[in-house]
């Protein structure tokens, strides 16, 4: 088990964030328009990434995800042990008066995705999650789903965004997928990798992406089938 040789974490002195950029107006006003790659929307690129405070299991235990730098070694679920190409941290502000319902992040209770302690998600974050019925449905037991589709699953639930809030990328020299506060299950994209979007997709993408990653439609029906299990 993960838990049994990952410790307690370590204290660290943070780095400085390389970039910040004030969000505060950057709300859309029309959410009805049509997106240009299916299942997104215009705001999706500020509604993903890791918040801060999320803890990261590496080779010096769980870290926050903001103490991390570039070479540090993550624990990842498929590949072991991989040294971090990047990390990208920026502030979001979000005049969350003004934030679109779609864009609030999610808290995930206790336990609810295999968390020991509360998480916070932004909606777009695409977490793994294992189930019969998405290996029923799609064929795989492990399927990528936005954080959103997760709403009303186990407790989860839309949570208003604080005025600010720091939110971290980490890029390897692959897609991977790492824990975050116990056995959830995070994926950390490559950024020079294509965005899957559809099984047809996934067959012409071939072995470039390790990850499919459910459109919206059918992230929805798995989670109406796993709720109502």
């Amino acid at each position: 088990m993960l838990h049994s040789w990952v410790s307690t974490a370590n204290n660290r002195k943070p780095f400085a964030s390389f970039s910040m950029s004030d969000r505060s107006d950057v709300w859309p006003n029309d959410l009805s328009s049509s997106p240009a790659v299916p299942g997104m929307s215009d705001f999706d690129s500020i509604a993903e990434g890791i918040i801060a405070g999320t803890l990261v299991a590496t080779d010096m235990g769980w870290q926050p995800v903001e103490d991390l730098q570039a070479g540090d070694r993550v624990v990842t679920f498929d590949n072991g042990m991989r040294p971090l190409k990047a990390v990208g941290i920026s502030t979001l502000w979000t005049a969350a008066n003004q934030a679109p319902r779609a864009v609030w992040p999610l808290m995930v209770p206790e336990r609810a995705l295999g968390n020991r302690t509360a998480l916070t998600l932004l909606p777009e974050q695409a977490v793994l999650i294992e189930s019969d019925q998405a290996e029923a449905m799609f064929g795989d037991p492990f399927t990528l789903v936005s954080a959103a589709s997760l709403e009303g699953y186990k407790g989860i639930t839309r949570v208003p965004p604080s005025r600010e809030m720091k939110v971290v990328s980490l890029q390897f020299n692959e897609e991977e997928v790492i824990y975050a506060n116990g056995t959830t299950l995070v994926h950390c994209p490559n950024p020079q990798a294509g965005r899957v979007t559809s099984a047809d997709a996934m067959m012409d993408y071939g072995d470039k992406s390790l990850y499919f990653k459910l459109p919206r439609a059918q992230s929805e029906m798995l989670m109406m089938a796993l709720r109502n299990d």
